[in-house]
């Protein structure tokens, strides 16, 4: 899966900023700010691409001039890695940079050729995945802030008391079982097939150590009885708020609400809306996003980005969704009959809107170490 593949090559990028680049003062983060950077496509750059691939010379975003973006990629990243990401394609078009940090940075990659003036850069050197994904990460950094704010106008309550955002569960014990079991299989190190023969998620056998996964109880639908959550510690991995299997009570015992796999992947945004992306084919790919409602999913928004239909402007919206079940593994066709028909064309930065709106959670996980 490519997107796996590249936050796996991010992660290594990660760690050369954290090492090697200076914190952007807020005035020279808003001078650079969401138009800081543009560029055309050369046949010699991936060869150097692939030539500068070093522990010296790494990209925040591999590949990313070729497909678009998900915000999985990108939730992983702190604001001046968000930052560097989104100057990172104008930089691959041969940019230069105004702010002395974002220069430095570049020059320290080894497959960064920089002859383009700022004021001679336009738009229009972008290809259609480059403008849609910088527009993207642009909406993404926009609403992050907006919830930042929010947050801090807004204190967190537990039982009607400010402090702290974690609800105390009575009946966090009837998923002790499942925690045990979860708890056992990363310490004795089940393979694919044994987590498969016990009925649970078999993307924990990806994980090398204990630790690299964790649980946590939410309660989606604010019914009072929380869920279960397994999930990824690393954020890096899968992105920010990934979670493996979605648990939830029925009839007094634990049932599995949603589960991921490789190309079926469910994550965790703020509001506890519940996202889906889907890879389909080869230039396909459906986001879902639902509300969680006494152990359902329903859905409430659905994109579909289908280059078949049309490879330069390939995003749509479903309409008629609202409330519609979480098919089991299913795409949109799964979901409804004919509701092909609702599909309503819109633009990049339409859909780039529509999918920073839903910002992953970072989620408080208890490793099983």
């Amino acid at each position: 899966m490519k997107s796996l593949r590249v936050r796996m090559t991010a992660a290594a990028a990660a760690m050369m900023v954290a090492a090697g680049t200076l914190a952007l003062p807020a005035a020279a983060m808003q001078r650079e700010g969401a138009l800081e950077e543009t560029a055309g496509i050369s046949a010699a750059r991936s060869s150097r691409e692939l030539e500068g691939q070093t522990m010296n010379s790494v990209y925040l975003l591999p590949d990313s001039d070729t497909y678009y973006i998900s915000e999985s990629d990108i939730s992983w990243m702190d604001d001046n890695e968000l930052m560097l990401a989104r100057n990172e394609f104008y930089a691959r078009r041969g940019r230069k940079f105004a702010t002395k940090s974002i220069q430095d940075y570049f020059n320290r990659q080894g497959w960064y050729m920089g002859t383009i003036n700022p004021d001679d850069f336009t738009s229009e050197m972008f290809n259609r995945y480059e403008q849609a994904n910088v527009d993207f990460i642009v909406a993404y950094e926009k609403k992050r802030k907006e919830i930042r704010e929010q947050k801090k106008k807004k204190p967190a309550v537990k039982n009607g008391l400010a402090g702290t955002a974690m609800p105390e569960f009575a009946d966090e014990d009837r998923y002790d079982e499942i925690v045990d079991i979860y708890g056992d299989s990363m310490h004795e190190e089940w393979s694919e097939e044994e987590y498969a023969i016990a009925g649970m998620n078999r993307m924990a056998a990806g994980l090398k150590m204990p630790g690299d996964l964790g649980y946590t109880y939410m309660d989606l639908d604010g019914d009072g009885n929380p869920e279960l959550l397994i999930a990824p510690t690393d954020p890096q991995m899968y992105g920010e708020g990934a979670v493996f299997e979605i648990y939830t009570i029925e009839d007094g015992i634990p049932v599995i609400a949603a589960s991921s796999d490789e190309d079926d992947l469910y994550y965790i945004c703020e509001g506890n809306t519940v996202r889906r992306e889907v890879f389909l084919n080869e230039g396909q790919w459906e986001i879902d996003y639902y509300d969680f409602n006494r152990g359902n999913l329903e859905c409430r928004d659905m994109l579909i980005m289908d280059e078949s239909v049309d490879r330069e402007d390939p995003w749509f919206k479903v309409g008629n969704v609202r409330g519609l079940a979480a098919a089991d593994g299913g795409s949109v066709s799964g979901l409804e009959e004919g509701i092909e028909d609702e599909y309503q064309a819109i633009s990049y930065e339409d859909a780039s809107g529509i999918r920073a709106s839903y910002v992953a959670k970072s989620l408080d996980l208890t490793p099983f170490e």
